[in-house]
């Protein structure tokens, strides 16, 4: 009786979110999971980056890094709010698109997580079934089923189906691989409507830390309205770098500090030709509590999939950004310009700044932000 009650004051509780997140809940131990994947299209290749914090936070990001253009697709889901941004404008989606996605990201979420986070039940033999649900958090509104095939005691496909029983994407995973002592799909074949590519997962980490706003777009998340100015002060996410770290000279200003670096950029690309390591051009320089300049970070242009020696790596993070229109401009008023758009619940981390060659605007003073917890 007393384990039946409470069970469901856990359940009011959880109802009580709204569309909102829930609250935060591991699965099988789990936080949330980020892959990094190459999809192939058999033309071309693009990069994924799939965030998930469980129950109901998911974060999709796909780009063309080899593209002449840059091209940036998100998808975000932020409890029962779903929305589609490509490179810069968002949109929110509703009825069939949202139902539609959620199907999609549950599917990858089970896959992912076999055989934890869904309630499987064997039907016939080799096969084992599972409701999706709108709510992953309180398992309500269900979706569809989810539906996998099973080979020595793995998935070896899993499908999604509609409601009316219409199968609309199918995950096949070809190869699987030990991280952290779980079995992780590494190689999959995604075929949906209008949609088929392979997918090699290149890197995945279990110990990650996002905020909520995280997973909404970045022109849906609100700047306190008591900064100071903060209609100059814009919300963005930031890419994921890989970069090595160099100590500036002590008070060197901040025309010294770009010419070293660019200096220091051309001596590594020059140095790196033989290993293929081309490093971002754009000068970007980490800026101490004064705003003076500490440290440059030489960029790779593409950030490596796994740690290697004496990089730094910076998962995609939200983060705030200044425009300013000369260097000058940069500073401990600048700082704390952006320190006041702080949004709640959050925290400043290490800001730098990105040096562009532009007429108009050529500095960006870019502050990260981290959980407050």
């Amino acid at each position: 009786m007393i384990a039946a009650a409470l069970c469901l004051a856990l359940a009011q509780a959880a109802q009580g979110h709204g569309p909102a997140p829930g609250a935060r809940a591991a699965i099988a131990g789990l936080a949330g999971f980020q892959s990094v994947s190459t999809i192939d299209y058999g033309t071309v290749r693009n990069r994924f980056t799939a965030t998930y914090v469980f129950p109901d936070r998911t974060r999709w990001h796909f780009d063309n890094p080899a593209g002449k253009v840059r091209q940036h697709q998100f998808y975000y889901r932020h409890g029962e709010q779903l929305f589609a941004m490509e490179n810069s404008a968002s949109h929110r989606l509703a009825d069939e698109q949202s139902d539609s996605l959620l199907r999609q990201m549950e599917l990858r979420r089970a896959v992912m997580l076999w055989p934890d986070g869904f309630a499987w039940e064997a039907r016939e033999p080799g096969t084992q079934t599972a409701v999706a649900h709108a709510d992953s958090c309180c398992r309500e509104r269900p979706l569809g089923t989810l539906v996998a095939h099973l080979a020595n005691g793995r998935p070896s496909r899993v499908e999604v189906r509609d409601e009316q029983g219409q199968t609309r994407e199918t995950l096949t995973v070809r190869e699987w691989q030990e991280v952290n002592g779980r079995s992780w799909p590494r190689v999959l074949v995604v075929a949906g409507e209008g949609v088929g590519f392979t997918e090699t997962v290149e890197s995945l980490e279990t110990q990650i830390h996002y905020l909520d706003l995280f997973f909404l777009p970045p022109d849906q998340r609100a700047i306190p309205k008591g900064a100071t100015s903060s209609s100059q002060v814009l919300s963005n996410d930031l890419v994921a770098v890989s970069y090595v770290p160099r100590d500036l000279p002590a008070g060197a200003t901040w025309d010294e500090a770009v010419a070293t670096t660019r200096g220091w950029i051309l001596a590594a690309n020059e140095a790196g030709k033989g290993n293929g390591q081309t490093f971002d051009p754009v000068p970007t320089i980490e800026v101490g509590p004064e705003g003076k300049p500490v440290r440059a970070w030489l960029r790779l242009k593409e950030p490596s999939p796994t740690p290697a020696e004496g990089l730094t790596n910076r998962n995609e993070r939200p983060g705030l950004i200044l425009a300013l229109p000369a260097l000058a401009e940069v500073g401990s008023a600048a700082l704390a310009q952006l320190r006041a758009a702080v949004p709640p619940r959050s925290k400043a981390g290490v800001p730098y700044l990105r040096f562009h060659n532009r007429p108009v605007l050529p500095v960006e003073l870019v502050l990260p932000l981290e959980p407050a917890e």
